[in-house]
């Protein structure tokens, strides 16, 4: 891996980490990913970047949120071999954080 291209895969992961964790304040849109959770984590698992990509987004538009640009990055065709570690950085920071809530009350 050239130097500059992991530089910039570094620097995507710490972006949608940030974004993932901006989502997870947002209770709609993290509910509606958290319901989705265990069907998005399978289909990134397979590499199946149509269906991540149609999830997420009617996650986002069903709350009326705009989908972050640095996710539309990690669906790009330059970032295909980082794909999973991209989507999962984003979902870390919202999945299961759900239950997690529900028990501090």
């Amino acid at each position: 891996m050239e130097k500059k291209e992991k530089e910039k895969i570094n620097e995507l992961i710490e972006k949608l980490k940030k974004e993932g964790e901006k989502v997870n304040v947002k209770e709609g849109l993290a509910q509606s990913i958290n319901k989705s959770g265990f069907r998005l984590l399978e289909q990134v698992r397979l590499g199946n970047k149509d269906n991540v990509f149609y999830i997420l987004l009617r996650c986002f538009a069903s709350n009326e949120e705009k989908f972050p640009d640095e996710l539309v990055e990690a669906f790009k065709p330059e970032n295909e071999k980082y794909f999973k570690t991209l989507i999962f950085s984003f979902l870390a920071p919202i999945l299961g954080k759900e239950e997690e809530k529900g028990g501090e009350a």
